[in-house]
């Protein structure tokens, strides 16, 4: 039975999800590879505390007819029980619901009850391998390569995003440069249209412009160009980087931002 915070930030995180996939959906994208470095429950139960904010779209999403426009409505009054606060879907149900075509999936968690409920879940899904222990250890033995033309979709949703460098007593549910580094480094060798969407909660002494110019540094560095940022406040914001995606300067990736706020405000 896994958690769930239940607030704003999740609602930028997979709202900028399914706007994604819904995007490159529509230019035609083949196949999905999906990498998770967070995986969660696929139906988390418990929630953390309450958030007015997320009480608000819970409410509008699950009572009303879910808004055409906005994948992530229609993937979320499908994929949540009808009672009221009754769990949370993790990325992956997310990805399962909004994505049409072939799809694979590689699903990092560090809770031994959680990977048990992910493998239970993946047996209804073909093509999901959970990796059961820390994300880098995965990475580190190479990623999964997709069928030409597919896209590859990295997600990391770390608590924090760090952009301290040599910080003494690292948490797991951190990121920070450092293992951003090793991530570029098995991501690189993936020959195929790449995005990576990096989802932080708390600022924590971080800055957004200070996180931004530390990832900048590492992926733009590594090949990368950001293509968005989506942020609900001056703690939580997601950062969309690209390599070799055909769509990337397009309008709809452009406008992810506005979209955003016109959405959480509608």
């Amino acid at each position: 039975m896994g958690t769930y915070k239940g607030n704003a930030g999740h609602l930028m995180q997979h709202w900028t999800l399914c706007e994604l996939l819904d995007i490159a959906g529509n230019n035609d994208t083949p196949g999905l590879n999906y990498i998770d470095a967070h995986a969660m429950a696929p139906l988390a139960m418990v929630r953390e505390k309450a958030n007015r904010r997320f009480d608000i779209v819970r409410q509008r999403v699950q009572v009303c007819l879910p808004n055409p426009n906005f994948a992530y409505e229609h993937a979320w009054h499908h994929l949540e029980p009808m009672e009221p606060n009754v769990g949370y879907p993790n990325s992956a149900a997310f990805v399962r619901e909004v994505w049409e075509g072939q799809v694979s999936m590689l699903l990092c968690e560090t809770v031994e009850a959680t990977a048990a409920a992910l493998r239970i879940w993946a047996q209804d899904h073909a093509g999901v391998e959970i990796a059961e222990g820390d994300w880098r250890d995965r990475f580190a033995e190479g990623l999964p390569s997709p069928p030409n033309g597919s896209l590859t979709l990295v997600s990391f949703d770390p608590n924090v995003c760090s952009s301290h460098r040599k910080v003494k007593d690292r948490k797991k549910c951190n990121l920070y440069p450092e293992w951003i580094e090793l991530a570029l480094n098995s991501i690189s060798g993936l020959e195929c249209e790449i995005l990576i969407q990096i989802s932080t909660y708390s600022a924590q002494n971080n800055r957004q412009q200070a996180v931004i110019a530390s990832v900048d540094a590492i992926l733009v560095g590594g090949g990368f160009d950001r293509v968005a940022v989506v942020r609900y406040d001056g703690n939580m914001m997601s950062l969309v980087y690209a390599r070799d995606v055909s769509w990337s300067e397009s309008a709809e990736l452009a406008n992810l931002p506005d979209r955003f706020t016109e959405w959480l405000n509608g």
